[in-house]
């Protein structure tokens, strides 16, 4: 049996979900073949490989030395593709990368006992270039006090300083590098809890015109007036440098916490909010995004997901959009619907997507602020039934109480999933209501990383 710091030669049958990749080591205790699990490793490569760690049913192991490579390597075309925790599989070719992913979708629908048919991936059309949000971390050196922006080395809260990413605008990289030689309020050290800004956060619109920005920092809002005009007045000039910036807020987060931003905002420069446009052939649909909203990161990849979600929706129907958030998919679909009614928890995301209706001249909607599980089951005391719900729930998923109240409101689920492992767990729990998944076509909003959104019609049996 093998130990750890072993080292071993095995052949890489497959990528697994989150980033590694999958092979077996054959020996007389295991004629079956033990499953050891290798970071950066492709379908294909014949390995040496070190033994990390060793548990009953899989190891864990790193790279050695490459002894036959994989036909479907490439070269990884960012040079802190190693460094950078960011992307996982820069070193694979792009279509074979999408098929890889394809086929982890259909491993996860491996554990329902009826498969549903599975449709062509959508690609991102754009694999480069296509990250419009953007959350860096920020950290200063601890003798020249220099700022250090960029993402966390996988596994640490080390951040590697980024000043070049191809995944995402050049302007992007402008910006922070503009904030690395200029901002001097000094920058968050994790370890002591100490310094002001600790994230910079951007969202670019699709066309590279409006620029929103937030700076995190170190404080409680009622502390921030000792810096306020200060900081103010970096923002003027930091927006006269860059004219695309149509707005920056700050937000304070002083907890010790992994979470990003803290609850409270204030506007400091300009607008609060940018407008970004989805146009496909025949159609369009403009959105006001505010820096708590979520939309989608890859605006690109979002238009071909809105598409598919709109393919499945019959003409004069009743749609419940119910997490509906800033109302994307419940307006680009709205020209099919007879009515759309939209459920939203965040007060922000309720007041940005009542503008994004109105904003788009739609007429034939209702948008309900609270709690989703209270509002289900008013639908459910006022007899109502729509013809669709659509549900866009975070990783976690969703739960069975929200699953089961929204079988009692409709014949179709349209699911869109960003966590496969929980999209299967809720159509199983769907299941046990009478449904089943019908079509899954997955969508690839995250080019190079291990990520699989999807869209899964499910329908009652």
């Amino acid at each position: 049996m093998i130990k750890q710091n072993d080292q071993i030669e095995l052949k890489i049958e497959k990528l697994t979900y989150e980033g590694s990749a999958l092979g077996r080591y054959y020996s007389d205790e295991t004629p079956e073949g033990f499953v050891v699990f290798v970071k950066n490793a492709a379908p294909g490569d014949f390995l040496k490989v070190k033994i990390n760690k060793v548990n009953k049913n899989y190891a864990l192991a790193q790279i050695v030395e490459i002894l036959e490579p994989s036909s479907k390597r490439v070269k990884p075309f960012c040079p802190l593709f190693n460094a950078c925790g960011g992307c996982c599989y820069q070193y694979l070719d792009y279509d074979y990368l999408l098929e890889q992913k394809n086929n982890m979708l259909k491993e996860a629908f491996l554990k329902l006992d009826e498969q549903p048919e599975f449709l062509e991936p959508l690609k991102s059309p754009y694999d480069k270039e296509f990250r419009h949000k953007i959350q860096y971390r920020v950290s200063e050196t601890k003798n020249s006090k220099r700022l250090l922006i960029g993402y966390f080395k996988e596994k640490s809260h080390d951040i590697v300083n980024i000043k070049f990413c191809p995944i995402q605008p050049h302007l992007a990289d402008e910006i922070a590098q503009y904030l690395r030689e200029n901002w001097t309020f000094g920058a968050y050290v994790e370890k002591a809890h100490k310094g002001l800004l600790r994230s910079l956060i951007l969202r670019l619109s699709s066309d590279l015109k409006s620029a929103l920005l937030t700076f995190v920092i170190n404080l409680k809002k009622d502390e921030f007036s000792c810096y306020e005009k200060d900081v103010k007045d970096f923002c003027v000039e930091f927006a006269s440098k860059f004219p695309q910036i149509k707005g920056i807020s700050v937000n304070f987060n002083s907890d010790k916490t992994n979470n990003i931003i803290g609850e409270d905002f204030l506007n400091i420069y300009g607008d609060n909010f940018i407008y970004e446009t989805l146009e496909s052939s025949d159609f369009k649909r403009t959105y006001k995004i505010s820096p708590a909203s979520f939309f989608q990161v890859n605006p690109f990849c979002a238009l071909e997901l809105f598409n598919e979600v709109k393919k499945n929706i019959k003409e004069n129907s009743t749609v419940l959009d119910a997490y509906g958030g800033v109302g994307a998919i419940g307006i680009w679909v709205s020209d099919r619907a007879r009515k759309i009614y939209l459920v939203e928890e965040n007060p922000q995301a309720v007041c940005d997507a009542k503008e994004n209706f109105k904003l788009n001249d739609c007429k034939n909607y209702e948008v309900f602020l609270g709690d989703s599980k209270e509002q289900f089951r008013k639908f459910l005391k006022e007899k109502k039934k729509f013809s669709h719900v659509i549900i866009d729930p975070p990783r976690k998923g969703s739960d069975r109480e929200v699953l089961e109240l929204l079988s009692k409101l409709t014949d179709c689920i349209i699911y869109v999933s960003c966590n496969p492992q929980t999209l299967v767990r809720d159509i199983k729990i769907l299941q046990s209501f009478g449904y089943k998944a019908k079509t899954v076509r997955g969508a690839d909003m995250f080019p190079y990383s291990y990520h699989i959104e999807s869209v899964t019609v499910i329908e009652r049996v």
